[in-house]
């Protein structure tokens, strides 16, 4: 099953590509903001044309699935939430925007502000590193899959996957809760990324975390939920394309509560 019907139904879907959640526009509009405005119309009309004729596929990515996750899982007592890897995510902004109070913690400086937004520009392995508090909650979508392997400007360093979730573990309060996604499969390591299964997450992860999975038949696949079993021996068709990932897993953690934990 694909997401579409025909190729009428793929031009259309072109409409999407673009990301909707954000808009640059001119403060002053002149002259060239409409020679622009009708070339861009031009050049889409021409791109929507150019993919119904010449065969292009559509690929949609495990986001579909992953923020929806989020949102589902979310507390009435997540009130601190830290988004690690969320550079280049609108989901930090959506949670702000909810009212909670969200750190984005990346190597490279989160571009944007939100009254109820913080944001920290720290490498997560530098010797030096630290955090003055723990969170309600800790996410991390589609990030500790790529730490230690250098796609990122980060350096080469075996097994940072597993010492990467301890130390967001540690951010954890008491009680708190890890929410983390990964592409799953067969246990892989790519040009930048890796795959797991139920073994590697249950060696990278705390015990006892909760594994949601998802996955779609082949690259213009349809996402549904999945099994740890029919994940398992997946292998991507395309593992260097561009979105590659086949499967999902979605995995939750939660500390032990303190004896004495306050939630404000």
């Amino acid at each position: 099953m694909k997401y579409y019907h025909s190729p009428d139904d793929l031009a259309d879907a072109a409409r999407h590509l673009r990301n909707k959640n954000l808009a640059l526009l001119p403060r002053k509009r002149g002259l060239i903001d409409s020679v622009i405005d009708r070339l861009t119309l031009a050049l889409n009309r021409a791109r929507e044309l150019a993919f119904a004729r010449r065969g292009f596929k559509l690929v949609v990515s495990e986001q579909i699935v992953e923020y929806p996750m989020v949102l589902r899982n979310l507390r009435p007592d997540d009130r601190s939430i830290l988004d690690f890897g969320g550079y280049e995510s609108v989901l930090p902004l959506q949670l702000s925007a909810l009212g909670y109070q969200v750190t984005v913690l990346d190597q490279r400086r989160y571009p944007f502000q939100h009254p109820n937004l913080t944001v920290v520009c720290r490498d997560l392995f530098d010797p030096a590193f630290s955090m003055e508090r723990q969170y309600d909650l800790v996410l991390s979508i589609s990030t500790v899959e790529h730490l230690g392997l250098g796609g990122y400007n980060d350096i080469r360093q075996a097994d940072a996957d597993r010492r990467g979730v301890e130390r967001l573990w540690g951010l954890v309060r008491p009680g708190g809760r890890l929410m983390v996604s990964v592409p799953a499969g067969r246990p892989a390591v790519q040009r930048s990324y890796r795959v797991y299964n139920q073994q590697r997450i249950d060696e990278v992860f705390p015990a006892g975390a909760v594994v949601h999975w998802f996955c779609k038949d082949g690259r213009e696949g349809v996402w549904a939920l999945s099994s740890a079993v029919a994940v398992g021996e997946l292998i991507y068709d395309e593992p260097d394309g561009t979105m590659p990932a086949q499967a999902v897993a979605f995995i939750i953690c939660r500390k032990a509560p303190g004896p004495q934990h306050d939630p404000s």
